[in-house]
């Protein structure tokens, strides 16, 4: 078996790794899980680009997450507020990827990530109440806005990867509140 295909099957054992682990996680549990999950994450968006190219730093932005999200006042908090960041993630990288160059299978594997990751946390979200997150909808609006402005340009992929790699960093904060 060549090099290529060694690597190949090798990352498909670990995401096969990766999911059973999830899956066999209970609740309780969750934040450590949600910590592997992170690091995963944030390894597959760190290969499907490198640092953002000189050409693309006239586009950056400063795009404003909400602070208060980071502050929950109950570990079931942060639980919706990490799974509303996954769906919007998922919603953003599912569109109009076709400029970045990435590698398909890098792009697979992160959105299967996310899926089995938001499935995985609504097994744990409350049932009763319902948390409005508009803040977080209008940060992430804007970073769709941003991408539809420079028409899905090279540039403006490289800047939102490195945005969502942000988003894994406020996850990770979540993720401490997590704890029971």
């Amino acid at each position: 078996m060549t090099t290529k295909s060694q690597g190949c099957l090798w990352q498909i054992c670990q995401v096969l790794l990766f999911s059973a682990g999830v899956m066999s996680l209970d609740c309780n549990l969750l934040h450590r899980q949600q910590n592997q999950f992170n690091w995963y994450s944030l390894q597959l968006l760190q290969t499907m680009g490198g640092k953002i190219p000189l050409e693309c730093l006239q586009d950056t932005t400063a795009f404003q997450f909400p602070e208060e999200v980071l502050k929950p006042k109950f570990p079931q908090y942060a639980k919706l507020a990490v799974h509303e960041i996954l769906q919007q993630l998922f919603s953003i990288f599912s569109k109009n990827l076709s400029q970045t160059g990435w590698k398909k299978t890098n792009v697979k594997r992160f959105l299967n990530g996310l899926n089995l990751q938001t499935v995985r946390l609504e097994e744990c979200l409350p049932t009763a109440g319902n948390i409005s997150f508009k803040k977080l909808k209008k940060y992430f609006q804007s970073i769709e806005d941003f991408l539809k402005e420079k028409n899905y340009s090279t540039c403006a992929w490289v800047i939102v990867r490195e945005e969502a790699q942000n988003c894994f960093r406020h996850i990770d904060t979540l993720t401490k509140s997590m704890k029971n």
